[in-house]
């Protein structure tokens, strides 16, 4: 969490708010400001679909128009959400597609892009070095389903196809790592 700062109140308020109300209120709207933005640099879990069947869904592809990207079943899966327009997207992406390859086999990786123009998803997957699959959810109808509250966000689903783990904000590499070897069961999973 950001450490709040002193900032001087203006004289009607400092003589009229009793001080615990003034905090109090002061608390709940940093609090509100920060829900699915990346803090000190791990993202805030959001344990409210953990244990859940993760909602399936089948979109057309971000490259492909023609094509459609689903849910993997039978496996572990990282599905990302993301647009071209968010800036820890953009930053994250590199790293989701570096431990993609890397876990290729074990975890299956799915992007989906958000309220978003189909080919500013695409050059942003271009020119990233995306290869994992990406849909496209010009709609929010997937990330509804998923309780989408910012973005990015990584919801790591069990190959039983419950939701294990949900990250809002952007993963660092060992964030991510930690959360691979929770989902895998593994002890550690590789250095990203």
């Amino acid at each position: 969490m950001v450490a709040p700062t002193a900032v001087p109140l203006p004289r009607v308020l400092r003589a009229r708010v009793p001080r615990r109300l003034l905090v109090a209120a002061l608390a709940a709207a940093g609090a509100a400001t920060t829900v699915g933005v990346t803090t000190g640099g791990d993202p805030v879990s959001a344990p409210a679909l953990a244990g859940s069947p993760a909602p399936r869904f089948s979109i057309g592809d971000v490259r492909s128009p023609g094509t459609t990207v689903a849910l993997p079943t039978a496996t572990p899966v990282v599905v990302n959400f993301f647009a071209s327009w968010c800036v820890p997207c953009r930053e994250e992406l590199p790293l989701l597609e570096r431990v993609s390859r890397r876990e290729a086999g074990t975890v299956a990786f799915v992007g989906v892009d958000v309220n978003d123009s189909r080919s500013k998803a695409a050059a942003l997957l271009e020119a990233t070095g995306v290869t994992f699959p990406a849909g496209y959810d010009p709609d929010r109808a997937v990330a509804t389903g998923y309780r989408l509250r910012g973005m990015p966000t990584t919801v790591f689903v069990d190959a039983g196809g419950r939701v294990a783990d949900v990250a809002h904000g952007r993963l660092s590499a060992a964030d991510l790592d930690r959360r691979l070897a929770h989902l895998t069961g593994r002890s550690g999973v590789g250095t990203s």
